[in-house]
């Protein structure tokens, strides 16, 4: 999702769960926060404790980023880039000092598409922790998908459920969540009126999440890091357009 830049170490204490299957039903919300799992005895309660707060915090900083907020995504970001003084995170010195390197070149983002590629690329530090420990986060079952009654505000709400599995494949490795995220992008098109940019940039998002599903290499968190950022900026972009606020 802060002493403050273990966001992997807390998703690496955590195991994998179950894909859930989903009905169609109308507005469901998400929990970004994954599930407590029992943590290794190296790793102490405060430690888990900032560490879920850092996963909250990268969070936040993209949905701060797709509303348009650079500064205060950039600012909320430099919280990651500072070291936890904790006897049970030495383990992952490794890979906190590469996620702390990836926040900090985020904060240096001279605008807000780079931020947003930028902070994939932290999600893609933590993702590779997790894969070179062999452990991954514990997220909540998936909600219900939201229903597809064809207005704006159920298509929106089909996207923001997607966004939510392509991070949750992302940062855990989970090709099932990422896949399915992919899926409902693809295939649920946005109805907007030809007075805005948003219609050729939901086109523009379908044909990437089509992309994505034929390509092969979507296991691997860099390049899902690189599809998700590039996701992430036409989201903005849409946004940015319909003057909506982030979900």
């Amino acid at each position: 999702m802060m002493a403050r830049v273990a966001c992997l170490v807390v998703l690496a204490a955590c195991a994998r769960d179950a894909a859930q299957p989903e009905a169609p039903q109308p507005h469901a919300t998400t929990p970004d926060t994954p599930v407590a799992a029992p943590a290794p005895h190296t790793l102490s309660f405060a430690a888990r404790y900032h560490m879920r707060a850092h996963f909250d915090d990268l969070r936040r900083v993209e949905r701060l980023l797709i509303a348009g907020k650079l500064d205060e995504g950039t600012t909320l970001a430099y919280m990651l880039v500072r070291g936890a003084d904790d006897p049970g995170i030495p383990r992952w010195d490794v890979h906190a000092a590469r996620v702390a390197d990836a926040a900090l070149r985020l904060t240096h983002a001279r605008g807000l598409d780079e931020a947003l590629r930028r902070e994939a690329r932290v999600a893609a530090e933590c993702a590779s922790c997790h894969t070179d420990l062999g452990a991954t986060p514990m997220f909540a079952p998936a909600p219900l998908l939201p229903r597809d009654d064809t207005t704006r505000a159920a298509r929106m709400a089909r996207h923001a459920w997607a966004a939510d599995r392509l991070w949750e494949g992302l940062i855990a490795g989970d090709e099932d969540r990422w896949t399915r995220g992919l899926a409902v992008l693809a295939d649920s098109p946005l109805p907007f009126t030809a007075l805005t940019d948003a219609p050729a940039l939901a086109t523009m998002l379908q044909r990437r999440a089509r992309e994505q599903l034929d390509t092969r290499e979507m296991t691997l968190p860099d390049a899902r890091a690189t599809a998700y950022g590039e996701m992430l900026v036409t989201c903005a972009a849409c946004h940015a357009s319909l003057h909506v606020a982030a979900p």
